[in-house]
């Protein structure tokens, strides 16, 4: 059953739109069920990996969802681990509002970081905006100038903010929509942020290994033992005159060469 797309939507993201709504709902839903089976595996008493899997699937599976989608660009923000996926004049920003389910319309931005500022320079300016003496020029998302890959953004990209619900035992709810970042983190909504739908199925993109690949077999499955095998070949060599004179013992094994790397190494 099709959904009616808001006229911002298709604004925002053209033909795509539709396509760009239902991959975020997969997106969230593939979120999930990773964090949760990362919680699963560490089969520890607390929610720490489920938070930081939550945290890193929020992004990387809305890259999964769009990256195919004709013209999606992946554009990484200065110094952030993850990227951010621009469909259109759309860049898309999830982030986890409630724990429980809340009235999105009152939602926060978890943080006023350096990045959340950069982000609401391709949003609506809010409603309140602080005087003159009260502006803290060096924190205030007024000044902040877009840095990384969000400088190369075209001129007319919106803000797609995708606000979620979820916890270590489910998903809650998700919406999308544009919205200006109001005082104390409080977004200021331009548009009526609208509900997600979230499928029950999860789908994947990558690959697993899910079978052991052959190990070489040979036509002949016989096991050998250790003394049935080829004998090694041995290089010998005669020790020199001035040593069998001073009656120096014979070396049977080469001095070890110091190894000239460390595993400090690979981490530089």
């Amino acid at each position: 059953m099709s959904e009616t797309l808001s006229p911002w939507a298709t604004e925002v993201f053209g033909k795509q739109a539709s396509a760009v709504r239902l991959f975020l709902g997969q997106a969230l839903r593939n979120m999930q069920a990773n964090a949760q089976a990362a919680q699963e595996q560490t089969n520890s008493r607390t929610n720490h990996t489920y938070g930081t899997s939550r945290w890193q699937n929020q992004f990387e599976r809305v890259q999964d969802e769009l990256k195919d989608l004709p013209g999606a660009t992946p554009v990484r923000p200065f110094g952030f681990p993850f990227e951010l996926m621009l469909v259109g004049r759309g860049l898309i920003y999830p982030f986890l509002y409630s724990k429980s389910k809340a009235d999105v319309r009152s939602a926060r931005i978890p943080s006023e970081s350096q990045l959340v500022k950069e982000l609401f320079t391709f949003a609506p300016e809010p409603k309140q905006v602080q005087g003159a003496f009260d502006l803290d020029l060096e924190g205030s998302a007024l000044v902040a100038e877009p840095r990384g890959g969000l400088a190369t953004v075209p001129q007319g990209t919106r803000l797609v903010l995708v606000p979620f619900a979820c916890n270590a035992s489910e998903l809650l709810e998700a919406h999308w929509g544009i919205a200006a970042l109001g005082e104390n983190r409080r977004l200021e909504w331009a548009t009526v942020p609208e509900p997600l739908t979230l499928p029950q199925a999860v789908s994947s993109h990558g690959t697993r290994l899910v079978w052991v690949p052959d190990q070489g077999a040979t036509s002949d499955p016989k096991h050998t033992s250790f003394d049935e095998g080829s004998e090694p070949t041995l290089t010998l060599s005669s020790r020199a005159a001035p040593e069998r004179l001073r009656d120096v013992p014979p070396q049977t094994e080469a001095e070890p060469v110091e190894d000239q790397t460390s595993e400090d190494d690979a981490t530089h």
